[in-house]
């Protein structure tokens, strides 16, 4: 299971599902001798995935940012690859100028429900009140564009992906807060026999050897 979030997961213009750990995902299935397909994965809202993972067996969660919180909750496999870098983003219109992160908490900021971002958000202090939480990465993007919200926790591929749709040019938004992030992985529901976790966890290093490999690195960059 996994969320519209790119570069990393989401539906391309023909409706095909794509994206790094998408690629990496289906790669690492071949390498495993694994029957997984493109239709066995699931777009979901992201908290209604992480709750499906942790009770459904023999499901996968991805890409996921592996954190202590979470460490206990499934098995891991990865990494994917280096974690993702995610922002703060603002109209550059809003002149928004972050001095210190007691700065953020004056702002509306938009986050994913469920998502790591969201906790990350949370532990800025930032007043309830003002932090606008949604299912849909798109509607945070619209809620920007519209002065609706002031910032925005995302990467930055993800926002230019989002903005275009909106015939928004990225060029209009920039960065004014920068997250630590953590590398991504596959979180695998923890009733999986860890012989079929190691297989999987042998299969995608074979997989990060091969040029193929590099080529989905370089291509979602």
């Amino acid at each position: 299971m996994t969320e519209e979030y790119p570069p990393l997961n989401f539906t391309d213009d023909n409706g095909r599902l794509t994206g790094l750990s998408v690629e990496v995902l289906l790669g690492t299935a071949r390498y495993a001798k694994s029957g997984l397909s493109r239709e066995d994965i699931l777009i979901l809202p992201w908290a209604r995935a992480y709750k499906d993972t942790l009770r459904r067996k023999g499901s996968i969660l991805f890409a996921t940012s592996r954190k202590p919180e979470r460490e206990a909750l499934f098995l891991w496999v990865g990494p994917i690859s280096k974690g993702t870098p995610s922002f703060l983003i603002a109209r550059k219109t809003s002149n928004i100028n972050i001095i210190s992160e007691t700065d953020l908490a004056q702002y509306r900021i938009g986050v994913i429900r469920g998502d790591s971002l969201e906790k990350r958000v949370e532990k800025l202090k930032v007043p309830e009140d003002n932090i606008i939480r949604s299912h849909d990465p798109a509607l945070l993007a619209q809620q920007l564009v519209k002065g609706r919200i002031d910032l925005w926790a995302t990467n930055w591929k993800g926002a230019e992906a989002l903005l275009n749709d909106l015939n928004v040019s990225i060029s209009l938004v920039e960065s004014v807060y920068q997250f630590k992030f953590n590398d991504n992985y596959f979180a695998v529901n923890k009733t999986t026999p860890i012989e079929v976790v190691n297989e999987m966890q042998a299969a995608l290093d074979e997989f990060k050897k091969t040029p193929e490999y590099q080529a989905l690195v370089d291509k979602f960059k």
